[in-house]
């Protein structure tokens, strides 16, 4: 079944606003995913995701009858198959794109350049009302792996500080930088 078709039969339950970004297909049910229409061309997005909403829409593919259900009730099969593989360049491909640091750009990152002999705490998101920033905080035992990620954030434009104490903060908005 095509896009087109899909949003046709799923008019009254897709909110307004949103659009059909992506769809999973077994042998009986097409799994449809919607975002917001601002976010087209963006895979995730931190300061949009954290408010969750609903989960996919499952059709069946005999009856055409179709429903809400939660994100595990999609097959793990599926989710592997059609999961994209990061790089350090997408990563900073969707930074750039979507002028926001994710808390997944920087696991992702890490994760790339992880060797197992690195110790990393991944602290918190914090928010700095004065200065109107926010922030995510990170701690290293080993300054090669935060070195590497103070380079990488370097080369596309966001600021990063290493404090007294050892935390290295990130500024998530490039603009702020």
């Amino acid at each position: 079944m095509t896009i087109e078709k899909l949003e046709i039969l799923l008019k009254d339950i897709i909110e307004e606003g949103k659009y059909i970004y992506k769809t999973y297909e077994d042998k009986d049910y097409i799994y449809v995913f919607t975002k917001l229409e601002k976010l087209r061309g963006i895979d995730h997005d931190d300061r949009y995701g954290r408010v969750g909403g609903p989960g996919p829409i499952v059709v069946d593919k005999q009856t055409k009858e179709f429903k809400r259900v939660h994100y595990m009730d999609v097959p793990s099969e599926l989710r592997k198959r059609n999961s994209k593989k990061r790089t350090v360049d997408s990563i900073a491909k969707g930074i750039i794109k979507r002028k926001y640091v994710n808390e997944g750009d920087v696991y992702n990152f890490l994760k790339l350049n992880y060797r197992g002999n690195e110790k990393f705490t991944f602290g918190k998101v914090l928010y700095d009302l004065e200065k109107d920033l926010e922030i995510l905080s990170l701690q290293f035992k080993n300054n090669e792996l935060r070195d590497k990620m103070i380079n990488f954030f370097d080369v596309i434009n966001v600021k990063c500080k290493v404090e007294d104490d050892g935390w290295l903060f990130i500024t998530r908005v490039p603009k702020q930088s």
